[in-house]
């Protein structure tokens, strides 16, 4: 009976080609933006991450409870880590990981590598495949076990040829030569989603940080898989108990006497997706549900004028005996047909959109745990997908089809019979209403859009505070062990000095971060004679850079000097600060002159070793520009104390991205073993800064032309139906002499009132 239905149905559909056509592009472009959106959806939220039983997987952390901030999460320290791992019994194993980027040498030019320290446990407790050699033993958590790494697969086959023989081969990290013991499987990239390569925390202190297994600051992330039966819930009220008791021995900073500190796991799928991720999707989730229902209107429409051309077909049947469930189930079989080739089309659509259009990074990875937990949300097509599209199609029939079946077989058979029209009664005021919908919502859309644009307008007349072009930007990382803060300056006196070299290179310039990154160094302020900041110091942003900083970046010198190579260690410290500090801290006064020193810092840490405010400079956005961009800036000048690891900023005569390589060798001759990391234009940061919220407009946008496109369709459909309908009729009226004007203005009334019905 089916497959008499749909044979039918086949031929039915194939008599009116350009309704059935219309039909389906409707309904396909709904389904294949719907399922765009919820690949988007399911890769952020619903897909787990890519490790076996990811569902057992937890991110522990310490939970520290203040009066003013409430409740927020911290990683942990070495030696808070060890004491977990050996107190915790929820968790069948627990690991740690820390991200670093080291220069791989030898066998090639120098390499930045993504890294993960990690604990013996940690490629246990992720069950990562190992195509050839072994994992960690424990002897690698212990200071002084024989350096070791492993390789990540696409490392190995990339730079070693996939040759077998890697095992037990020694390679160059940082200058420190490390034991090739293993080869991950293929795709694991750590619980960062970024590592090429694992080394175990004891050799941390050997090619990065010094002080990783001894300094108690909690930059290291632990990871645990919950024991055979053993609930999330029961893990956090164990950890609840042994959080404070491993505060109590291992005491974290405390901000204030009433701080509270304890322990916490959350399910690595929750862990790892960023709240301003999930609620764009959300609402760009919406926006695609009103779409779908507009697609669904349109084709109700559409059918609905099918089936008032049918009457006749429709009141026979009934005449000779057809059933009315039966009428039914035909016209939902056609509905059926449409959305099962719509869903198809969709199908293919939506793979194609998925390859062809590329998802910025900075929509799929958000700002939770400082980037130490990847969010794993690059959308595919996959069985998920697939069943939702299914589901679409089906409920599509439901929304889009049960409402014109019911309509059509309620015909008057008498009447039908007679040739009698009722184009002017329920079917067609359904229609309309059908179509009334379409607009109404497209005209939320269209609002919602509207905001939208003028959002992401005002967010991209923001000034940056900086001239962007012609400038390139990346990172050298060399080992803190290798250069401590008493050789930075050499080293970065060598590399700037080799820069500055190069043909075309008009300025060059250090700092720790680029504007829009995220990644400024900060620290609490202090103003000499200030008596009333001396409980809680604001927390300022901190910039250790090089002689003719501002001019390289084209920032305002608004009063007072630059930092000069004058600056140097041994000279009085000096700082610059920028607009907004000047109206922070000092309103109404010139803060030329005042000595400042921040908190714990290594140099400028006291009162005593304070520095001279000798300049003030323009405000430059050095945070994303839809969170305060512009926060309080202080300028030190870093022969009188830097980091080793920078950001190194180029000013070139010429387009920047053909100074890459002449300025790699330049480092290169600096120090063999460093090599240029995230390199970039400043002009393209910028677009990578306030790339998410271009893609999330340009979704919305799509999303809002369809939707129009579609009540376009429809009001045009409803319109043409009218005037076929009603043909004998005008002709009549012409006959008598009514002017065309008038039958115009009725006819175009007609699409007004449904028009304005809708918005």
């Amino acid at each position: 009976m089916i497959l008499a239905d749909l044979r039918f149905a086949l031929r039915s559909l194939a008599r009116v080609p350009v309704l059935a056509l219309a039909a389906i592009g409707s309904l396909t472009l709904g389904i294949a933006t719907a399922a765009v959106v919820f690949s988007l959806v399911n890769a952020a939220v619903l897909r787990p991450p890519p490790f076996e039983a990811a569902d057992r997987l937890a991110v522990l952390n310490i939970t520290q409870r203040t009066p003013a901030e409430g409740l927020f999460r911290q990683r942990w320290s070495w030696p808070r880590f060890q004491r977990l791992a050996q107190g915790v019994t929820s968790f069948e194993r627990v690991g740690s990981s820390t991200n670093a980027v080291l220069t791989l040498t030898g066998d090639g030019p120098p390499e930045p590598v993504p890294v993960e320290f990690v604990s013996s446990g940690y490629l246990a407790v992720l069950r990562a495949p190992i195509t050839l050699g072994r994992a960690f033993g424990t002897e690698a958590d212990r200071p002084g076990a024989d350096p070791s790494v492993i390789l990540g697969q696409d490392l190995w086959r990339r730079r070693f040829g996939a040759d077998s023989g890697v095992l037990g081969r020694v390679v160059q990290l940082n200058g420190v030569a490390l034991t090739v013991i293993g080869v991950a499987g293929p795709g694991f990239a750590g619980v960062s989603g970024l590592a090429r390569a694992w080394a175990p925390a004891s050799v941390a202190p050997l090619t990065s940080y010094p002080g990783y297994l001894t300094n108690n600051e909690n930059f290291i992330t632990a990871i645990g898989r919950l024991g055979p039966g053993v609930t999330l819930a029961q893990a956090e009220a164990e950890l609840a108990v042994l959080g404070p008791r491993i505060h109590a021995e291992i005491p974290s900073e405390a901000d204030t006497p009433e701080d509270r500190f304890s322990a916490t796991a959350m399910a690595l799928n929750d862990a790892r997706v960023d709240g301003v991720t999930r609620r764009a999707l959300t609402l760009l989730a919406g926006a695609v549900a009103v779409l779908f229902l507009i697609a669904c209107a349109n084709v109700a429409s559409l059918l609905l004028g099918r089936a008032e051309a049918r009457r006749r077909e429709i009141a026979i049947r009934l005449a000779v005996g057809a059933g009315r469930r039966g009428l039914v189930r035909l016209l939902l079989v056609e509905g059926a047909v449409i959305a099962g080739v719509s869903g198809l089309l969709g199908s293919l659509l939506t793979a194609w959109v998925l390859v062809a259009v590329r998802i910025p990074p900075t929509l799929a990875r958000g700002r939770n745990f400082y980037g130490a937990v990847g969010e794993f949300a690059v959308p595919s097509m996959d069985w998920r997908v697939l069943l939702f599209v299914v589901a679409a199609s089906a409920a599509s029939v439901l929304v889009f089809g049960l409402v014109p079946a019911l309509q059509s077989t309620r015909a008057d058979v008498a009447t039908a019979l007679r040739g009698g029209s009722r184009a002017g009664g329920r079917a067609v005021n359904l229609r309309e209403m059908a179509v009334g919908l379409q607009v109404a919502l497209s005209v939320v859309l269209l609002v919602g859009c509207g905001l939208l644009l003028t959002s992401y307008r005002r967010l991209r007349a923001q000034p940056l505070g900086i001239d962007p072009t012609n400038l390139l930007t990346f990172m050298i990382r060399p080992s803190d062990a290798a250069y401590p803060p008493a050789a930075a300056p050499a080293l970065l006196d060598r590399v700037l000095a080799e820069i500055a070299r190069v043909p075309g290179v008009t300025a060059v310039t250090v700092d720790g971060c680029t504007p829009l990154t995220m990644q400024c160094a900060r620290a609490g302020l202090r103003i000499v004679g200030r008596g009333e900041m001396a409980a809680e110091p604001p927390v300022v942003q901190r910039h250790y850079v090089a002689p003719g900083h501002f001019a390289t970046l084209g920032i305002p010198l608004l009063r007072g000097r630059e930092i000069t190579a004058a600056d140097r260690s041994g000279a009085p410290l000096v700082a610059v600060i920028n607009e907004a500090a000047a109206e922070r801290f000092w309103p109404g006064q010139d803060p030329i002159g005042q000595r400042i020193w921040f908190e714990d810092a290594p140099v400028f840490g006291s009162a005593d070793s304070s520095a001279l405010v000798v300049g003030v400079a323009g405000n430059v956005a050095y945070q994303p520009l839809d969170d305060q961009p512009v926060q309080p800036d202080f300028f030190t000048p870093y022969p009188q104390f830097t980091y080793p690891s920078r950001m190194v900023m180029a000013r070139t005569a010429g387009d920047p991205a053909t100074f890459a390589e002449p300025i790699a060798r330049a480092v290169e001759r600096a120090d063999p073993g460093l090599a240029l990391f995230d390199v970039q234009t400043m002009e393209q940061r910028a677009q990578l800064s306030w790339s998410k919220q271009t893609a999330q407009t340009a979704f919305f946008i799509t999303v809002a032309g369809i939707a129009l496109m579609l009540a376009v369709g429809g009001v045009y459909a409803v319109t043409a139906y009218y005037l076929v309908s009603r043909m004998r009729e005008i002709g009549v009226r012409i006959a008598l002499g009514a002017p065309a004007r008038r039958v115009i203005g009725a006819s175009v009334g007609r699409t007004v009132r449904i028009g304005i019905a809708g918005g």
